[in-house]
């Protein structure tokens, strides 16, 4: 089951219930908010460690307005976006138009994610020595992420009218 979620979420013909974009319509939000799932991706390196360790880590991200304009929201409110329900219907070609503005400006908002993935790369470094320290490993770690992080998902919600 899950191999064909995962499958079909990617597949752009067919209508999976793991879509990763999407647009509803909700008079739970103001104005145009997006929410972003973000896949986090760092290496960890420690100074007797000859290969890096691989750690992801995902993260949702939420602005209101465009991305020229974008206003960022607290990681609590992108969290409760992902629970609100739609209460009207939206047309196919009005979705995807109201997503291809969003993808147009990703250049304009890709510092912040950037900016969001190294900060969020220090307090996986700061767990990771907690975790080491307990187990007294004695050596020095470092942390490098992956740049830009990976956008998995995009869900916009437009105010009802």
């Amino acid at each position: 089951m899950a191999t064909y979620v995962m499958d079909s979420a990617l597949d752009p013909l067919s209508q999976s219930i793991a879509r990763r974009c999407g647009v509803i319509i909700t008079g739970q939000v103001e104005r145009r908010t997006t929410v972003l799932l973000l896949r986090l991706r760092y290496h960890i390196a420690g100074s007797l460690q000859e290969t890096p360790m691989l750690v992801e880590d995902c993260k949702l991200l939420a602005f209101s307005g465009s991305p020229e304009n974008a206003q960022w929201l607290t990681s609590e409110t992108a969290e409760d976006l992902m629970q609100v329900n739609p209460e009207a219907n939206i047309t196919p070609d009005r979705a995807a138009n109201t997503l291809e503005r969003i993808i147009q400006g990703f250049g304009i908002i890709q510092p912040h994610l950037e900016k969001t993935a190294v900060d969020h790369g220090e307090i996986i470094l700061e767990s990771h020595r907690r975790v080491r320290e307990a187990s007294r490993t004695k050596t020095r770690y470092s942390i490098n992420p992956i740049l830009p992080p990976d956008v998995l998902g995009i869900y916009v919600y437009l105010p009802k009218i």
